[in-house]
């Protein structure tokens, strides 16, 4: 009996004491810093009126900055109902890269905006290159074109092409100042490629 009493105490001590190195826990900290500094991007989409072509008021680039801090730039084209219409060199994608690199540029149609539909844009295209990123109704996002290999220095041209359908005419909405459509047409850079 005084054996199975200490057998028993020395399993009940074995237990507590693998339960006591199970609990224990080891904390290592390794100290990592993170410092953030700041430049401007390498690649940055320039109005093409800085190129010498100016549209008047038939297309306007603007930069704005979003809710969630991101720089989006806006460019509005005015279309004619039941005639294609073609701007070229709108906007310019240019690598400023301060370390020489070039970078593998797309862009990437993600989807309408605002509460828009295709209703009355026939369609969009926009050419990039030797690219040509086709829009219309039946694109599901997302669609992109590229790449466009841009090297330090460079830029590269974007002109559009729209088609409004002469119900946007019918329907007492051809004024000029009743937008469309608004469509996400993101400039990916994918890079730095070493020189």
């Amino acid at each position: 009996m005084a054996q199975a009493r200490r057998s028993s105490l020395a399993l009940l001590l074995a237990a507590l004491a693998l339960a006591s190195f199970a609990a224990a826990a080891v904390t290592i900290i390794n100290i990592t810093e993170w410092h953030v500094y700041a430049k401007t991007p390498p690649i940055v989409k320039v109005d093409g009126v800085l190129f010498g072509y100016d549209y008047g008021k038939y297309v306007n680039v603007s930069t704005t900055t979003s809710d969630d801090g991101t720089n989006r730039t806006v460019i509005s084209v005015l279309g004619f109902t039941g005639d294609p219409v073609k701007y070229d060199y709108v906007l310019y994608i240019c690598n400023k890269d301060y370390q020489g690199y070039s970078y593998n540029v797309y862009l990437v149609y993600r989807g309408l905006l605002h509460g828009t539909n295709w209703n009355y844009v026939q369609y969009i295209k926009l050419y990039f290159g030797g690219y040509e990123l086709d829009l219309d109704v039946t694109d599901t996002p997302p669609v992109q074109v590229g790449p466009m290999t841009i090297s330090s220095g460079a830029c590269e041209p974007v002109s559009v092409e729209v088609l409004v359908k002469p119900e946007a005419y019918n329907d007492g909405i051809a004024d000029g100042q009743t937008r469309l459509i608004a469509i996400e047409v993101d400039v990916q850079a994918v890079g730095p490629i070493t020189p």
